[in-house]
């Protein structure tokens, strides 16, 4: 299987997510981007899908469709449309590994205010997702696999 990985091209509008706890119903652990230094730890879904669009927000990529509103003063940071700024390597990603169970988030778009891609298993099959309702779902079955 390492094999495999090591000629395997990692999207930069991927996220590769580990879980790490070890609980039933937990949803604890960190995920990692070609186009961030450092793993970014979570708590639970919602907070993975906040920091993940984040940071696609920050780098631009891949492109939001609607433009995020706020009543705060200060303007949104604006992403800049180009190619993303890559930080780490394909191999590096690929590496890295959920103390309960390790998957990847292709996200293809992020149009009506939400992400549509592909989650890729650790059994290597793909499952297409149109919202985040439906990745979430997708998710649950795939750390089902792996109970504790």
């Amino acid at each position: 299987m390492e094999d495999k990985n090591k000629s395997r091209i990692y999207p930069a509008n991927s996220i590769r997510v580990c879980v790490d706890s070890d609980a039933a119903q937990d949803f604890r652990g960190k995920f990692y981007s070609k186009m961030n230094r450092e793993p970014i730890s979570f708590r639970d879904f919602g907070e993975m899908i906040v920091l993940a669009d984040k940071l696609f927000d920050k780098r631009g990529y891949p492109q939001t469709f609607q433009e995020k509103r706020s009543f705060r003063s200060k303007a949104p940071e604006k992403g800049r449309y180009a190619a993303p700024e890559i930080f780490l390597e394909d191999e590096e990603i690929l590496a890295q590994q959920g103390g309960r169970c390790t998957f990847d988030i292709l996200v293809q778009s992020r149009r009506r205010a939400g992400w549509q891609g592909v989650l890729l298993g650790e059994d290597g099959i793909m499952h297409e997702y149109q919202s985040e309702m439906e990745l979430l779902k997708e998710i649950g079955a795939e750390v089902g696999k792996h109970k504790a």
